[in-house]
């Protein structure tokens, strides 16, 4: 890890030569723990062409010294943060987590600030060998919490019932917590694509859609499985149908060199033939330290999708009153196609 990031710090500092910056504000905790290990709540960083600074509070400051060797930590308490950063000329920062009040805080300290925009985003898209493993792990994780599931479930359990079975699963099998709020909607709350969990209860002939992930070492994972409760009708298991097709093309054309919107054309074509409208919602997004990260696959994003990319495939048939479908795999890109890391089965699950 402690070469890793040396290797990001690396590529930072190339950026900022590039664009005539001298140091970098990181102040998302997330790219704070990609530049330097801190796994703790309050710390920011500055992290110039010679040096680095690691600046917490007295809660952190041993827990910093252990996990972030490359770091000078400084405790804010007792540090001139304007004397220190009194050479500074030109510091980038991320725009995309800093507050307008953080902003006015860090203007009055640094002689300029320049935005960045989304470039450390970026660099955390493509995934390396340590992170890749990670995400496995948390993945795998979620595939046995899927398995759980289905022989735990029954009908007549409530929706919050068996979203709280799924977290604790995953936290007795070695998740620190959840990526995201479990999702679990049955029957016509299936429509809801966001469905929070209700007193529902599963009754037989509901499709159930759960969506839910872990986080392992800091890494995330994101799985979508649809199941049935009891004997479903025919219309209901063409929907379910419908989306798997979807699904498994969307995937099947993935590769290092396509274009991400193609992969949710491919999608959207399928589902569009018999239910044009009901799926409204991008294909996929980037997941690693957040559950939303680069590259996406919506329709707007022309980027190119790269090896070690890992993104999400969900299509999803949302019909109000109705019925709500969705699955969804996390994938890997490689050169010439995907490896699927989702192991969860596919094909139609019955309970009861």
């Amino acid at each position: 890890m402690a070469d890793e990031t040396l290797s990001r710090i690396r590529k930072l500092r190339s950026f900022l030569v590039k664009n005539k910056l001298d140091s970098m504000l990181v102040t998302d905790l997330k790219n704070v723990f990609y530049y330097s290990g801190y796994k703790g709540t309050s710390a920011y960083l500055i992290i110039g062409l010679d040096f680095l600074y690691l600046i917490t509070d007295f809660r952190y400051i041993t827990q910093a010294k252990m996990q972030c060797p490359h770091y000078e930590i400084i405790d804010v308490k007792n540090a001139d943060l304007k004397a220190m950063t009194a050479n500074l000329k030109h510091t980038g920062f991320e725009n995309l987590s800093i507050s307008y009040a953080s902003f006015a805080k860090f203007s009055k300290i640094f002689n300029k600030l320049a935005c960045v925009g989304g470039a450390i985003y970026n660099f955390r898209a493509k995934k390396s060998a340590a992170e890749i493993k990670n995400i496995k792990k948390a993945v795998d994780i979620a595939d046995k919490a899927f398995e759980h599931i289905i022989k735990f479930a029954k009908p007549g359990m409530t929706e919050i019932d068996a979203a709280n079975e799924i977290d604790f699963f995953m936290k007795r099998n070695g998740a620190s917590g959840n990526s995201f709020d479990t999702i679990c909607a049955s029957g016509a709350r299936g429509a809801l694509p966001h469905g929070t969990p209700t007193s529902k209860k599963l009754e037989y002939g509901d499709l159930v859609v759960l969506d839910y992930g872990c986080v392992y070492n800091g890494y995330c994972s994101d799985i979508t499985r649809t199941f049935a409760v009891g004997e479903i009708s025919a219309e209901a298991k063409r929907v379910y149908d419908t989306v798997l097709t979807a699904q498994k093309t969307a995937e099947d054309m993935l590769k290092s060199g396509e274009m991400c919107c193609n992969a949710h054309f491919t999608a959207e074509n399928i589902i569009n033939k018999d239910y044009e409208g009901t799926f409204g919602h991008a294909l996929g997004h980037g997941v690693g330290l957040d559950i939303h990260e680069q590259p996406t696959l919506s329709p707007k994003n022309k980027t190119i999708l790269k090896p070690g990319n890992i993104v999400t495939v969900e299509p999803g048939i949302y019909i109000p009153n109705f019925c709500g479908v969705r699955i969804e795999d996390m994938v890997c890109i490689k050169k010439n196609g995907v490896e699927i890391l989702t192991k969860a089965e596919k094909d139609l699950k019955h309970i009861g």
